[in-house]
This record gives structure tokens, sequence and C-alpha cells, in this order.
């Protein structure tokens, strides 16, 4: 659409259905309820005989997002979608019923119609009689928005003032999926089903009594076939949840969480001193008594205190094993993870952590074997004919270089001096617009140009911060490097610890597309001195081993490595 040329021909008085356009329509529900099935039905109908009806105008095939709400606009994919489609221009004007259809949230409303006009795509909301291509929509767009998110505003306060009357007359709340139970909706009480009461006291009797972990409970229940109300598989939180609920010993539990802001949907979720909590035996028949009840949650609430007291300093898994972090996929630049070669346990293998998660099909990168990865460094350190002492004043040479020249506390000081002013200046904003001295639009620019800011600060704060904390311990390891390379004795333990000094990583990949026949492109944290050095450093070695085993007609096959070094400093 050409906005100068539509703007102008409106204001000399044609009506927008004169004009010939490619014309598209938007229509949503907030929920899935036959009656709103309905009504969405009849906007589609409404809106696509209301454009081909139209002879200047060209039918686009519409947008729907059913039983989605409005006050978030990334979960609806077809009004996303739309989005983009106007941007690859396949339109140029959108009929829509409301404001409300379109969203609810005020900011948004202005966000995206200015966006679609950049694009050449207006929007006409036919209930409030708005059409964005005219100059003075954007005025009425924003009074009519800011109406339709008060609406959800009250609409959400109706809803809480409705439950919390509900919870004082001791209804029973949420929807009849709880395991063991049918609601009858009329009486308000809750029904027992005994074929699935009989397995929720199983649970209880196998967790408490037999102390099965949930895990092993999890596997049990799924091996007999048994499903959960929503006909899923059983999980550990699906159990641990089980465990947890009141209900189960015939008790009224409410008030265990409450939303905080309705646009954002953040949950507020309370302590279980907090709950309004009672027994009622009456509308709740219990499954279980009180006593296994009691048996069943102080074991569970003693284990996930256990869990949660365990600090667990994730650093050490990368250094956990000598190639621990240090082997990855060229393909997908994922790690390998460690495992036991299932034939031979005492063999170890590392595989392609992209491989574990989905399969051979979504990556076939070869495996590592440890006991030849082993083999290939012990015969690369004894060709690299190193000088120790070479490598030590190389690598003292740069530690001393980051020490002087890099200015890391200095920066560090300065991004937090700046992150404290960007801070200031947000307070600020927020100060205005609760004073009235500042637009939501304004408030929604000037806010999100601060956070962008605030965001940049605080990934080169850390990454900063991370920088230094390498250098900390690099004049021990200058020390521990030297009186290992000066050592005449090359044991096991020797060359696993020049290893660990210098590797810097391995990239796996296949060579020819044969499993068999791998390339190892291995890089050391050293540099040599002048160019032959260097080039000395670049090594490019074969290296063959045989698999597979005699026994049982077995055939032993041969496994390549074409095995590139090079230095990453």
């Amino acid at each position: 659409m050409d906005l100068y040329t539509v703007r102008k021909q409106l204001n000399m008085g044609m009506p927008l259905t004169s004009i010939k356009l490619r014309v598209t329509d938007y229509a949503r529900v907030s929920t899935d309820h036959l009656e709103q099935k309905k009504s969405l039905q009849n906007q589609v109908e409404h809106f696509e005989q209301y454009i081909k009806q139209n002879p200047n105008w060209t039918y686009v095939n519409g947008y729907v997002d059913d039983g989605i709400t409005g006050t978030s606009d990334i979960k609806r994919d077809n009004f996303m979608k739309m989005i983009e489609d106007a941007r690859n221009g396949k339109f140029d004007l959108i009929v829509t019923k409301e404001i409300s259809r379109f969203s609810r949230n005020t900011l948004d409303s202005i966000k995206y119609t200015r966006e679609l006009l950049s694009y050449g795509v207006a929007v006409l909301f036919v209930n409030d009689n708005i059409n964005t291509a005219m100059p003075d929509s954007e005025l009425r767009l924003t009074i009519m928005a800011s109406m339709a998110q008060d609406e959800i505003r009250r609409l959400s306060e109706r809803v809480k003032f409705g439950m919390n009357r509900a919870i004082e007359r001791g209804e029973i709340l949420g929807n009849d999926m709880l395991y063991g139970y049918k609601k009858d909706k009329d009486l308000g009480v809750l029904h027992m089903i005994e074929d699935e009461a009989k397995v929720v006291r199983r649970i209880y009797e196998l967790y408490a009594i037999e102390e099965l972990t949930l895990s092993k409970i999890s596997k049990i229940l799924n091996l007999e076939g048994l499903r959960t109300c929503q006909n899923k598989k059983w999980c550990i939180s699906t159990i641990s949840r089980m465990i947890e609920n009141p209900k189960y010993k015939g008790y009224y539990c409410a008030r265990k969480s409450e939303i905080v802001d309705y646009m954002t949907k953040k949950i507020k979720y309370f302590e279980k001193d907090d709950w309004l909590l009672y027994e009622d035996k009456t509308r709740i028949p219990p499954i279980v008594d009180e006593d296994l009840w009691e048996r069943a949650n102080l074991r569970l609430t003693a284990r996930k205190k256990a869990f949660s007291e365990r600090k667990v300093d994730k650093s050490i898994y990368k250094n956990r094993y000598l190639y621990s972090a240090k082997i990855y996929c060229a393909e997908h630049n994922t790690v390998f993870h460690r495992r036991k070669f299932r034939k031979k346990k005492k063999d170890i293998t590392w595989v392609c952590s992209e491989y574990l998660k989905k399969g051979k099909a979504s990556c076939d990168s070869p495996n590592i074997r440890e006991s030849e990865l082993d083999a290939i460094f012990k015969d690369l350190i004894s060709k690299f004919q190193i000088d120790p002492n070479e490598i030590i004043e190389t690598l003292i040479r740069y530690y001393k270089h980051l020490e002087i020249n890099t200015g890391i506390d200095e920066r560090i000081e300065q991004l937090e001096k700046e992150t404290k002013g960007i801070c200031t200046k947000k307070d600020k904003i927020l100060e205005l617009i609760l004073q009235d001295g500042l637009s939501n639009l304004e408030f929604y620019e000037r806010n999100n140009a601060l956070n962008q800011k605030l965001k940049n600060l605080e990934n080169e704060l850390n990454h900063l911060k991370l920088e230094k904390e390498k250098l900390k311990n690099v004049s021990d390891l200058i020390e521990e490097l030297s009186n290992l390379l000066k050592s005449k004795i090359i044991s096991k333990s020797t060359i696993n610890k020049i290893i660990s000094l210098l590797l810097d990583r391995i990239s796996v990949s296949k060579v020819n597309h044969d499993k068999n026949n791998m390339e190892l492109n291995i890089f050391l944290s050293y540099k040599a001195g002048d160019e032959s050095k260097k080039r000395q450093l670049l090594l490019k070695n074969s290296y063959g081993f045989k698999r597979g085993y005699d026994t049982q007609g077995t055939k032993r096959y041969k496994v390549s490595y074409q095995v590139k070094c090079y230095s990453c400093l």
C-alpha cells in the first residue's frame, strides 16, 4: 500500500471500500469453550464474506488464533506469522473485529500498528471504527486500547474475587484432573475412583514403607502400562506432587499461590505454613490415612533438603577427567561426554552429546576411545622436541602482557559505574511515569533502550570477570608446567598433567563419510618463538588402531586417525 496516496484519497472523501487493496482478516478467541469456538467461526465467516463481496478488494487467506489469550503476543503463532507476511508484502489491509481481539496491551497495540504501517499495511478495527491509515487513528487507538487493557485488569480482579469467595465457602477449586478422584461440579465435592485410589495407596506404600525412590516407582508404574489421568507416562514430578497433596489424606487446601500481575502472569508461590489447610473428609474422602501421608512427606522433605544442601561446584565436572570439556563435535560444536564402552567396560569412549540426546539420526560423529587418544598424545609429546625453557618464557611473557596491558580491573570498575548510572536513569523514568510526566509509549521506548544498554554492559562485565578468574592461577600453572617439562621421567601421570595444562580443545570430524576414518584437530595453549618452531608444532600424523574381537567369529577392523596439531595462542 502507498500510504501517502491512500491517505490523500481518504481525505478527499473516498471510502476505503473504493480503493483497490489486498485484504486479509485476523480473528481470535481466548478460550476453547464451545461458545467461543462458535464465535470464532462466525468471525471468520463474516469477515471472509465482508471482504469478498467488495469488488475492489482481493481476498487473502486470513489468520486465526484459537483459545489463546490476548495478553501474550509471543504465544499467538498465527498473529506473528501475519506480521511476518506483512513484512513480506503479502497484503495491504487487515480487517479485525475490535482492538481487544488484536491486543489487550496498549503498548503492543501501538507497536504493532506502527510496525505494520512501516510495511505499508493498515488495520481496520470494524467495531471500534478505527482505520490506522488515517493520521488521527493513533490517538483514538491509544484511548480504546487503554480501555481494553483496563477491561482485562477488571476481569482479573473479578476472577480473583470470585475465587476468594469460593474458598471462604469451602468449594473445591480446580478441574477434575486429580488422579483418584472425580469432581462433582454441582455439589462441589470429590468422589473417589476406587481403581485409581488403589494406585495412589500403592505409591504411598512404595515410597514411605518400602522406601523406593520416585524414579523407581515411576518405572514400575510405566512398565505395568498404567497412565496418569492425562493419559501420560508417570514421571518423578507427578509422583512428588501427588505425595505432597493434602487432599489424599482428606484435607481441604487452597491459597497455595497467587497471580501477582495480570499482564505478566507472574505467580507467587506461598510457603506451606501460609496455605489455607483444614480437615474436610466429608467433601474430600481420604485415600490414605494421615500416618502414611505424614510418613511419606517426612521422607520426601528430608530428601529434598539433603539434595538442596549439596553445594556442587559445577566447575569440577569440567576438570573431572583428563579430556572433560575439551573434545568437541566439529559438526555441532557440542561437547563430547565420557561413556564406558559396552563390550569392554575397562575401555572408555567419548561420545557427542547431540548423539546421546537425539540418536544417530541427529549426529553421526565418530566415537573416540580414550586409550587411543592417550596413545596419540604420548606419541605427539615425544615428537614435539620442545625446549621447556622456551615454553616457560613464552607463557610468562604472555601472562605479564595480559597482567599489564589488559587493564581488566579498571575496565570492570568503569563498567560497574556505567551500570549504576543506567539503573539510576531507569528509576527516574519510572518516577516520571508514576507522576504522569511521561507517556506509556515514551516510557516503553526509553526503558527498552536502557535495558539493552544494561544487557550489553552486563555481558561485557561477566566476560571480563571470567577472564580475570582465568588469570589468577596462571603463575602457578607455569611453575607446575616448568617442573613437569624439566622432569626426565615420562610417566603416564606426567603425560596426563602436561596434556591437562597444554590441551585447549580437540575438534572431531569424520573423513570421507567413514566412521572408522576420523580427523582430530588438536589445539594447544602454546606458541613457539620463531617461525621454524611454529612450523615444527604444526604436526600432521596418521594413527591406526585395531578394534573388534576375535571371539565368536567377530572380525577385527582398523580405525584410522588423521591428527593435526595447532597452537591456539
